[in-house]
């Protein structure tokens, strides 16, 4: 995947992060009152971490490296290879797991509040993901 697509990447990542953010600035007794803000939220979260784990996954294969098993392992992986710091890959891992929480219905839907907290935390982090990854690709 050249650079470019990378970055229309990004640029699909942060389009995601202000819908998800305006889908989140209201309070959570009015988020959790609108079921199609909750599943547009959701799915905005889960493409977002999806389409960060297609980078991280191409950046990974062209640096010769083995295509990781799990959404965590290409984030953990691009912490090994010095593209992310520890604490970010750290919270972006966090974000894996929520993702993992949605897509396969664990139980997340009875605990909304849960989602609307973690996933407001994660957007400030996605900013620094999308920064630290056009800097990479920059290099």
């Amino acid at each position: 995947m050249p650079n470019e697509i990378i970055a229309k990447k990004l640029d699909q990542i942060e389009e995601l992060l202000r819908e998800l953010a305006g889908l989140l600035a209201r309070p959570f007794d009015a988020f959790r009152k609108d079921t199609i803000a909750i599943r547009a939220s959701e799915r905005d979260f889960q493409l977002i971490v999806d389409l960060a784990s297609d980078i991280n996954t191409q950046i990974l294969v062209e640096r010769g490296k083995k295509t990781p098993d799990t959404y965590r392992q290409s984030f953990t992986d691009l912490e090994r290879e010095d593209v992310l710091d520890g604490d970010l890959a750290r919270k972006l891992t966090q974000s894996a797991m929520i993702r993992n929480i949605l897509v396969h219905e664990y139980d997340f839907e009875e605990d909304y509040e849960k989602f609307y907290g973690s996933a407001k935390a994660l957007i400030p982090t996605y900013r620094e993901y999308i920064k630290t990854i056009a800097v990479f690709i920059r290099k």
